[in-house]
């Protein structure tokens, strides 16, 4: 398994203690055991993934800006 989420996460040193709090590997370790049991699949984004990106109806992918918080695609306008 890969952790490059909570590592990558970590080296931002204004969350790093909020995030270590939050316990990211046990909840993650308890979520694939709760798959596991109810035969579920856990999926997990890659780190770069850019689910931000993506419209979830169309699939389009457009570069957003880090202060736009709302995608909307051009098939949806």
């Amino acid at each position: 398994m890969r952790y490059d989420n909570v590592s990558g996460m970590l080296k931002n040193h204004k969350l790093a203690s909020a995030i270590a709090d939050c316990g990211f590997y046990e909840f993650k370790r308890q979520l694939t055991y709760k798959c596991e049991w109810y035969g579920s699949e856990l999926v997990i984004a890659d780190r770069y993934y850019p689910s931000s990106q993506i419209c979830s109806n169309c699939g389009h992918q457009q570069k957003m800006p880090l202060h736009l918080r709302t995608y909307v695609s051009e098939a949806l306008r």
